[in-house]
């Protein structure tokens, strides 16, 4: 079995994932966080409104 070395650019990828990950257990802690059904409201509104891109 081989085992592969990861690349400087996956290595950045997979650490960038992880700070968006740790960004997100933050805002989790402070309280910055919207309810599922809040989110989804506020999303049909915008679909409704078509102010999103074509």
């Amino acid at each position: 079995m081989t085992t592969s070395i990861p690349t400087a650019p996956h290595l950045k990828s997979e650490e960038a994932i992880i700070e968006g990950i740790e960004r997100g257990l933050a805002d989790i802690k402070a309280g910055r966080t919207v309810s599922h059904d809040a989110a989804m409201t506020s999303l049909r509104k915008i679909i409704d409104a078509e102010e999103w891109p074509h």
